[in-house]
């Protein structure tokens, strides 16, 4: 459904005293390949401020004066703020006025307006700086599906959409990623670089010469509100959605969808009506992991194109550099390869937005590893129990102890060391079901968003996630969990709400097994199915760092001592500067 404003993705970077310059803004020309701006001013008596851009325009795609500045305020953003207009009508209303139709302008207005009380009020993926001349207020979304990256060291404090726009950079070790595989939070492959946290804001105040992040949003846990009522809660979710969908619709230009054969991307293709979709199937897998029958099928049935990607081996090991330096630091996950190809033929095909399906398994317990643990856990009795209960611990235990262990790649010491990680995520207020819910919403998507957010804007793409819409994660946490996981399998609202909207007889209504998105990586690398990481993750951190620490145009610049940081009262992580965040484990 188009509307007459601007939304715009874009790459964004800047601070004080920083080494950014114009190169630094052409590395993220692929996320905004259609605008850019580099500024610099001197601040007195504090060094050299610097400000860049590029802009990716969806809606109203005509220029603009970059960076976007309003009553002495300027504002770098990155992502989407899909209720930007309703935002814009409330804030004329409060005796504002605007010259520019973007949702970039909104952002800033409604900053001044309501302050970091504004973040609540969006709805959309982004990343944000405004610079009001004395501090700067850094901004993430919800669900973290925009990147900011930032380092503070000595008197520079420098931010950027992604890590390839920073120079001087080391990598170094991380207990977290050797856990987990990938990095989350605050956490990342180079020294002194940190995330900024889904969900967090940041200010660096100069006169204090303090940095300081915060949460802003988090899942509330629900006590005594429950949804218990059936049609009610299939009812309510079919109306979110349909929202979600109507809102991420909102461009100037075409918008497409990855169609994978599983009932999250149906319910989105029905409910968005998009004329084409994008659909993967590896012919090593044809005949095993068929996701063109039930993709077809769904989109004949809705007289919706498909086209079919079918990547290669010979593609893989063409693309494996370019992955990589666009990926930044690995995820884990072979998907990064199909995501690149299907983002590749995307931009081909002239799109730059696409409609994806990614959280419903987090939010709603769709993995297959849910329905163990999950299940009903029988004690160990009796003599011959009691001879393999080492054997059987695997298995028993606390539920955040199973929950690691089903999680955990390195065995049972892994295990314990992730629960060291974990147990602040982990409430015996909650039960297992929203426990294991939350941790892979609020954890375990985060890789599986960087890996979009990267692969998409790798081809100037923009992925647009339905099922990330806040009002529906806080919808799912307040169900009852029988409305989430049911008779041994989860997304059991998915399933009600898919027969209710789907076209009868939609093949994908009686598929019993959904696979994610494999790829033959083993097969290609070493000759087998199985499935091992261990090979993938290697070579992709050994691609990963060599992709962003060669590059003979960097420029090398010194890094001051520390110096003190202010603590911040409430729900706060304090950065000091030049340091790298310890693990627990340390």
């Amino acid at each position: 459904m188009p509307c007459p404003e601007d939304l715009t993705m874009c790459g964004i970077l800047g601070g004080l005293n920083t080494d950014f310059d114009t190169r630094s803004t052409d590395r993220l020309r692929h996320r905004g390949p259609d605008q850019a701006c580099f500024v610099t001013e001197e601040v007195p008596g504090y060094g050299t401020l610097a400000l860049g851009q590029t802009r990716l325009n969806i809606v109203d795609r005509r220029d603009i004066d970059l960076p976007v500045r309003v009553a002495g305020n300027t504002i770098l953003f990155n992502g989407e703020i899909y209720n930007h207009p309703e935002l814009r009508a409330e804030l004329t209303a409060l005796g504002w006025t605007f010259e520019t139709k973007t949702d970039t302008e909104v952002a800033l207005v409604a900053y001044l307006q309501w302050g970091p009380e504004c973040l609540e009020r969006f709805n959309g993926m982004f990343a944000l700086a405004i610079w009001d001349g004395e501090r700067f207020f850094c901004a993430r979304d919800r669900m973290g599906q925009k990147p900011f990256f930032y380092r503070y060291v000595g008197d520079t404090f420098e931010f950027a959409s992604e890590i390839k726009a920073f120079s001087d950079l080391e990598f170094v070790s991380q207990d977290v990623f050797d856990l987990f595989e990938f990095c989350f939070n605050e956490h990342t492959l180079y020294r002194d670089i940190h995330a900024l946290p889904p969900g967090s804001y940041l200010v660096y105040d100069l006169s204090r010469g303090t940095c300081h992040t915060r949460s802003y949003w988090d899942i509330e846990h629900q006590v005594g509100h429950r949804i218990i009522d059936e049609d009610q809660a299939v009812d309510s979710f079919v109306e979110l959605l349909e929202d979600a969908v109507r809102l991420r619709l909102r461009a100037d230009v075409p918008v497409t969808l990855f169609l994978s054969g599983g009932l999250d991307s149906a319910l989105i293709a029905r409910l968005a009506g998009v004329e084409e979709a994008f659909t993967c199937q590896f012919a090593e897998f044809a005949r095993t992991i068929d996701e063109e029958t039930y993709a077809r099928d769904l989109a004949d049935r809705l007289g919706m194109a498909l086209n079919l990607v079918r990547p290669t081996r010979d593609e893989f090991l063409h693309d494996l550099a370019s992955m990589a330096y666009h990926l930044e630091m690995p995820t884990g996950s072979f998907s990064v390869f199909p995501l690149y190809r299907l983002a590749s033929a995307c931009h081909e095909a002239g799109y730059k937005v696409v409609l994806s399906g990614e959280g419903s398994d987090e939010l709603f317990a769709g993995y297959v590893r849910n329905e163990l643990l999950l299940g009903d856990q029988q004690t160990i009795e009796g003599p011959k129990q009691r001879h393999y209960s080492s054997m059987l611990q695997r298995y028993h235990g606390s539920d955040l102890d199973r929950f690691c262990r089903m999680a955990s790649r390195s065995g049972l010491v892994g295990a314990s060391l992730m629960k060291m990680f974990l147990a602040e995520y982990w409430s015996e207020r909650k039960s297992m079901l929203e426990n294991v819910s939350y941790i892979e919403s609020r954890i375990f998507l985060q890789p599986l968003l960087q890996m979009a957010d990267r692969m998409c804007m790798a081809h100037s793409v923009e992925a647009r996630c339905p099922f990330l819409d806040y009002r529906l994660v806080e919808f799912a946490f307040s169900l009852d969990d029988s409305l989430r996981f049911r008779d041994g399998t989860g997304k059991w609202i998915v399933h009600r709400a898919a027969e209710k909207v789907l076209p009868p007889g939609s093949l994908v209504l009686r598929r019993t097994v959904k696979h994610g998105l494999p790829t033959p990586v083993n097969l290609w690398m070493q000759g087998r199915h199985s499935f091992d990481r261990r090979y993938w993750n290697t070579l992709m951190t050994a691609e990963c760092i060599k992709s962003l620490l060669v590059r003979p145009e960097q420029a090398v610049s010194k890094r001051e001592a520390p110096v003190p940081v202010m603590a911040f009262d409430g729900p706060t992580r304090t950065i000091e500067s030049g340091s790298i965040l310890r693990s627990r484990m340390q």
